[in-house]
């Protein structure tokens, strides 16, 4: 169980009984809390007391009042000392972490009303002057002694995909962007099947990469199509050639991605409509793969 020394001043009866309620509830949270008015009897030594628990405990919670900020500062009675104490285990390297200020009255900010030491400066406090605010306050106390913040931050997710820029208008091998079209069998002798639309008719049987991946495709990126090439020597019931194809994207005008084929289709030597190296344009309904490690067939 965490332990915590509590460093304060004897300034009053009433601020000794707030110090003595903070303890309680402390102990009550399980937290093994260290109080002179608990720990100390007549004839032992205070001073002794303060070096043991400020180099044995896990939290050292320093209340700060304007009369601990003077008192501290002018190296005065007990607080000078154990502030004294406290600045050299500092500077010995002991984490800031083990010290936390809470601020009882005064200001957080340099001047004749500020709570905080110098050497407690730019240390996140919490704030306990008003007591209304107490039980809330208690809870960032305990949560800050148990490390259990109340925002988590989430799991660190993917980096995103920086597009790299595809193609613009002015590039001349796509310049025709009114003109721009898919294939079809009667004017070009070939087309290409939608994906989507398979999927659809056979979900179970058909993958295809989800629609975000389709969409953003960057320069590089390879994707599988599905053509139909006519075969004008065949009968009209073999008349056309199905074949996958990869196809490397090149560019982007619109919602159009550009390419030329990378491969010669197996039917090349049974007609003369596709061939390597000929311009091929589809859409994201066309792709049914994209290149990975786990989709490479």
């Amino acid at each position: 169980m965490p332990k915590a020394f509590i460093s304060y001043a004897w300034e009053s009866e009433e601020h000794k009984s707030w110090i003595r309620k903070l303890a309680e509830r402390l102990v009550l949270n399980g937290v093994e809390t260290r109080l002179d008015q608990w720990h100390i009897a007549p004839g032992q030594s205070l001073t002794q007391f303060m070096e043991k628990e400020v180099q044995e405990c896990d939290y050292i919670l320093v209340i700060c009042t304007k009369t601990y900020c003077q008192k501290s500062i002018a190296r005065q009675g007990g607080v000078g000392y154990e502030q004294q104490i406290i600045s050299a285990h500092i500077v010995n390297g002991m984490p800031r972490e083990r010290f936390i200020p809470i601020i009882r009255d005064g200001d957080f900010i340099p001047g004749p009303n500020c709570a905080i030491p110098p050497h407690f400066s730019g240390i996140y406090s919490i704030d306990m002057r008003t007591d209304a605010t107490f039980d809330a306050k208690l809870e960032e106390l305990l949560r800050a002694i148990y490390k259990q913040p109340v925002h988590v931050p989430p799991k660190l997710g993917a980096p995103p995909s920086f597009q790299s820029p595809l193609v613009s208008d002015a590039n001349p091998e796509i310049e025709e962007f009114e003109n721009l079209r898919l294939a079809t069998i009667d004017l070009d002798g070939w087309h290409l099947l939608s994906g989507v639309a398979q999927h659809h008719r056979t979900p179970d049987t058909f993958w295809i990469p989800p629609e975000k991946e389709r969409r953003t495709l960057n320069e590089g990126d390879i994707v599988k199509l599905v053509f139909e090439i006519s075969l004008a020597e065949k009968s009209d019931a073999e008349n056309v050639s199905c074949e996958r194809m990869w196809v490397t994207v090149k560019g982007k005008s619109g919602p159009y991605y550009y390419r030329t084929l990378d491969n010669q289709p197996a039917c090349f030597d049974e007609t003369n409509v596709l061939a390597f190296g000929d311009k091929v344009i589809f859409l994201p309904e066309h792709i049914i793969n994209i290149w990975d490690d786990d989709h490479a067939a």
